[in-house]
């Protein structure tokens, strides 16, 4: 985020709910991190537990493939020395 020069917003849960749980990264209905967005962003309506009203089922990510999307990303996790915690409104 640094590299695109987007400043980090931490909301309190009551800031969640006086935004009406919008994200903090949508200003006028439009992602400001798009490039840096994090995978629940980018599995936003691709997957079944993320479906958006207009969300065509065939076109979903099956389970088998999200399994195989989750296990990349926590290698590249690994690999990274990073945290394996993140956010996002999906327990997964």
């Amino acid at each position: 985020m640094e590299k695109n020069k987007i400043e980090r917003i931490s909301w309190s849960r009551e800031e969640f709910v006086n935004n009406q749980n919008k994200c903090p990264y949508l200003i006028n209905d439009r992602c400001i991190i798009y490039p840096v967005r994090p995978i629940v962003c980018r599995l936003q309506g691709n997957i079944s537990e993320l479906r958006c009203k207009s969300s065509d089922e065939k076109k979903l990510i099956s389970k088998e493939k999200l399994n195989d999307i989750k296990e990349e990303f926590f290698k590249l996790i690994r690999q990274s020395n990073s945290t394996n915690v993140f956010y996002s409104t999906l327990k997964f």
